[in-house]
């Protein structure tokens, strides 16, 4: 399912979003492995606390736009095909929508993920 995910939300914004997750997969390990050593170095914890928030919320906005351009390119071709039917229409909808989806989970556990870590920060 995600390899052919990959493909039909264009290998170049999907492997993009990927890579993201992997970040994020990263950094949270990363953090989860600094807060229980002995030397917690709390100013290093709040950066990669930060960077997980934002890589989640950078790979939905990235999500958005790789749609807008894909949705551009598709009413091109819809322009010039002339008449198109609506099932055609609406698989290119549907398709449309993996990058964001992908992007806005990521979004939403980085989230969960910043705002649990925020509060072990502050204790």
């Amino acid at each position: 399912m995600l390899v052919d995910h990959l493909k039909w939300g264009g290998i170049y914004s999907m492997s993009l979003i990927y890579i993201m997750w992997i970040v994020v997969i990263y950094f949270t390990i990363k953090f989860l492995l600094n807060y229980f050593s002995k030397n917690k170095d709390f100013k290093k914890l709040a950066k990669q606390n930060s960077l997980i928030i934002f890589i989640g919320s950078f790979a939905f906005l990235f999500g958005l736009l790789m749609q807008i351009v894909g949705m551009y390119q598709a009413l091109v071709c819809v322009q010039e095909a002339g008449d198109i039917s609506p099932a055609l229409i609406a698989g290119g909808l549907r398709i449309s929508l993996l990058a964001p989806l992908y992007g806005f989970v990521l979004f939403l556990l980085s989230g969960i993920i910043w705002f649990i870590f925020r509060n072990l920060i502050k204790e």
